[in-house]
């Protein structure tokens, strides 16, 4: 009996890398550059990672009347960076815990728009019952519970640690703003939190500079986001190459 012959099949070209806006709220364009180079290290050949700065507002937003103008200036840019993009971007993500102006840029586009926020702490609910948050600030704990009230999810909240000093100079992950991010995440613990969101684009890729982590769950908001915006963009070229075919 004589082989059925193979059909001869065209073999599928290669999905091409989903097209990233990243906005960084703040205008700090050292710390948009930190983020980018984060993305395409941790989203590799999946993403293309386009990065644009803030152009107005604060250096790093550290209260709500920041967080005002930097929404009106993360609207600002995104308006502007997908006006003048040749090809349509596929998803955005906003660096920045604060997630300044987020249902606004939701409002103008048409496809996923993620916050560091949202995505951590939707993330830590999946990995255990009750999560922390630690950040760098003495305004954003009260800010962030004002987020979390919004979000309706803080019955799960054990606590929000707000560590000493200025965000940007946690940048550099000097051994003691290390040691401080260390003993925020075992105070976190010590309230009752199972899961524990390192936040903030300043705390962006910490983890691996810490001396040591607690035996529990610990996010990285900016990698949960990287992570969510990606698994979204992929769903909605799903979406839209089914309806095509």
């Amino acid at each position: 009996m004589s082989a059925v012959p193979k059909a001869a099949v065209a073999p599928l070209p290669a999905a091409s890398p989903c097209r990233l806006l990243v906005v960084n709220g703040n205008t700090t364009s050292e710390l948009t550059a930190s983020l980018a180079g984060q993305a395409r290290t941790f989203l590799g050949d999946a993403a293309h990672i386009h990065a644009v700065t803030a152009e107005f507002g604060p250096a790093y937003i550290a209260s709500r009347a920041e967080a005002a103008i930097a929404a009106h200036a993360v609207l600002d840019i995104v308006e502007r960076e997908t006006a003048q993009a040749s090809v349509p971007f596929d998803a955005c993500l906003l660096a920045c815990f604060g997630e300044p102006g987020i249902g606004a840029v939701r409002e103008r586009l048409g496809v996923p728009v993620v916050g560091m926020a949202e995505a951590s702490i939707m993330s830590a609910m999946q990995r255990g019952d009750r999560y922390a948050i630690v950040t760098v600030g003495r305004r954003w704990p009260g800010m962030l519970r004002e987020q979390i009230r919004q979000l309706g999810v803080e019955s799960r909240c054990a606590g929000i640690l707000a560590l000493p000093g200025n965000a940007l100079d946690y940048v550099s992950r000097s051994p003691e703003s290390a040691l401080q991010v260390s003993l925020a995440l075992d105070a976190a613990v010590e309230q009752g939190a199972d899961v524990v969101i390192v936040a903030g684009a300043a705390l962006a890729g910490y983890l691996p500079s810490l001396p040591r982590l607690p035996d529990v769950p610990i996010i990285d908001s900016y990698r949960a986001a990287l992570a969510q915006v990606l698994a979204l963009a992929s769903l909605e070229r799903a979406q839209r190459l089914s309806l095509v075919c």
